[in-house]
């Protein structure tokens, strides 16, 4: 569709030529006024010079007279006024032609005539004064007509002033107010869009005339270069808002891989992270899940926003925990991310999300991308650990093999050797052959014992750590004992390191042990607890006979390979045995510091 042309009804061109042709009209007329004065006075004064000549020929004449025939050639002294019809008009102009025309016929009919027939002056004298004044009444009347068209062209040239004046006054003032006044606004709006200020427009006026025209355009062009303008910058505020987000986003990334390969505690690291993630996403009250072995029902969640620390936080500087959470809205719907890798689940990520926000592509990826970290963190951290443990375990396979090649084997021969000597038929000393005899039931005990040990040594942990470890050693004494054991675990993940796990390990083996074979047991329990001060303590519990002899005795080394054990690792071992009221066994100790050794053990009562 054709746009549709403007066209200004009310020209400055024309308007300016119609001022300037007014302007010259008044002045033409004042000028033709001028004019014909001048000519009319010049006229006058031709008129008077020429009347001035007739009354010097009626004096001349009068002194000739008598006049002879020779001389009545001067008696024609109109003939040259007559001639001038031009001056003539004059008094026409100046209605004394009568007068004139008068004076004419009174000379050529009655004076001419009287002349001619004087013959002395006094004759005629008196007719030629009296004519003479009829002529200089004439001259007078002239002059006064004169005078009255000087004054009348003054008056009218005055008026013509005052016109021309006013009219310059009026032109003035359209000229500023129509020429200067949008002239100036559409330098003030050039001034202004120079200075990126598109808020002035030019006011268009009803009869539209060039100016208005170039306003029109100006208004066309600073709305458009407006809306560029403004168009230009949010896109500029969005490029910017969208580069300091993206800053935050890479800032966040680049602080939340150094937070996730520091030192702290886990939990630690993530809450300060899941914190921080709620500045760049909205999502809020995030929780994670980690899990400690294959076991889905096993686990430990953590989460920020709560009133009171952990119970059993290890870092007493550490207040992540109590991290207040933003506002949320009670609306909203719970996600949930999986923290695996190759099939592995390492934990869940919980977050609130409200019902009317969608995520974007970049949050999303954000999120994906903190989760791959978090994954790899978590798996960098079993994998340390499954490090530790295959080192330990790599320093006891050696231990247990230098004791199976060396003092195991020594031990064997010994025995070898007793056996012989008590079969020699010549040994009848009989204290020989108790003393024979004790040696070989120590040699025994000192087999045995040695035997437990390079067992002990070849205990292998679990790849996923303690509590997987802890499960199968629960699951095969089920097996064992035909019935299943009461198993409780209360412990936060990871509390256990590799150090302690074998001997907690081998603890526990040993009192199962015990009761798979001396207990007689039916029933079995086996619970691991901690409380405020970081106390772990471990319960081993059974309904069985009870230990029916003086447990300071020496065939009970397993019982002090048991203690030798809880002393290794700084804790407390307490056995509570009566015969056939069942045996509780109890080992305390701390987390992560040593604790008092307290040998409260009930030996028999």
């Amino acid at each position: 569709m054709p746009k549709k042309k403007f066209r200004y009804t009310a020209s400055i061109i024309n308007r300016l030529t119609l001022l300037m042709f007014f302007l010259g009209a008044i002045a033409l007329v004042a000028l033709s006024f001028s004019i014909q004065v001048a000519n009319d006075a010049k006229g006058g004064a031709y008129m008077v010079n020429q009347l001035g000549l007739l009354r010097m020929k009626n004096y001349q004449l009068l002194t000739m007279i008598p006049l002879n025939e020779k001389e009545y050639d001067r008696l024609n002294i109109f003939m040259d006024i007559s001639s001038s019809q031009q001056h003539l008009m004059i008094l026409k102009r100046y209605n004394l032609i009568n007068e004139f025309n008068q004076l004419e016929i009174d000379w050529k009919t009655q004076l001419t005539t009287k002349i001619k027939q004087a013959q002395k002056i006094d004759d005629i004298k008196t007719d030629i004064e009296n004519y003479v004044n009829r002529i200089n009444h004439l001259v007078h009347r002239i002059d006064q007509k004169t005078e009255n068209k000087i004054y009348y062209i003054s008056q009218i040239q005055l008026l013509f002033i005052i016109i021309i004046i006013c009219f310059l006054i009026i032109q003035i003032y359209y000229l500023r107010h129509h020429l200067l006044a949008p002239w100036k606004k559409l330098i003030k709006m050039a001034d202004a869009i120079s200075n990126h200020d598109f808020s002035q427009r030019f006011n268009i006026g009803t009869k539209k005339d060039e100016f208005d025209l170039l306003g029109l355009a100006f208004n066309k062009m600073s709305a458009q270069i407006e809306s560029q303008y403004l168009l230009l910058e949010k896109q500029v505020i969005e490029k910017t808002a969208k580069l300091q987000e993206t800053n935050k986003i890479v800032s966040f990334q680049y602080q939340a891989t150094k937070q996730l390969h520091t030192s702290e505690p886990l939990c630690e690291r993530f809450l300060k992270i899941l914190r921080k993630l709620e500045d760049l996403v909205p999502l809020t009250q995030f929780q994670i899940r980690f899990y400690e072995s294959d076991d889905p029902n096993h686990y430990q969640q953590i989460s920020y926003d709560n009133q009171h620390k952990l119970p059993y936080c290890q870092n007493s500087k550490c207040s992540a925990c109590l991290t207040t959470t933003t506002s949320y809205q009670q609306n909203g719907f719970q996600r949930y991310w999986y923290l695996q890798e190759n099939g592995e689940k390492y934990g869940i990520l919980f977050a609130l999300q409200p019902t009317e926000v969608i995520l974007t592509n970049e949050q999303e990826s954000l999120i994906m991308g903190l989760i791959e970290q978090m994954t790899t963190a978590m798996k960098l951290e079993r994998k340390v650990e499954q490090q530790k443990q295959y080192l330990l375990m790599k320093e006891r396979s050696a231990m247990a093999r230098e004791l199976h090649d060396s003092i195991a084997q020594s031990l064997s021969c010994l025995k070898i050797h007793l056996s012989c000597l008590q079969m020699q038929s010549d040994l009848t000393s009989q204290n020989s052959i108790d003393l024979l005899a004790t040696m070989r039931k120590e040699i025994n005990i000192t087999y045995s014992q040695l035997r437990e040990l390079i067992t002990s040594f070849h205990l292998r942990l679990n790849q996923t750590g303690f509590y997987a470890s802890l499960m199968e050693l629960i699951e095969e004494f089920n097996q064992k004992l035909q019935f299943k054991i009461q198993f409780e675990y209360h412990l936060p993940l990871n509390i256990i390191n590799s150090k302690y796990a074998f001997h907690l390990l081998q603890v526990i083996r040993e009192g199962l042990n015990n009761i798979y074979k001396h207990a007689k047991a039916s029933h079995a329990s086996v619970s691991l607890k901690i409380d405020d001060n970081q106390i772990i303590s471990i319960y081993i519990k059974d309904d069985g006979i009870g230990l029916q002899n003086d447990l300071k005795k020496d065939n009970h080394y397993g019982l002090i390979i048991m203690r030798d054990r809880v002393e290794i690792l700084n804790g407390n071992l307490a056995i509570d045995s009566n015969p056939n009221q069942g045996t509780q066994i109890v080992v305390t100790f701390k987390a992560n510091k040593t604790i008092p050794l307290q040998m409260s053990k009930k030996w028999n009562k």
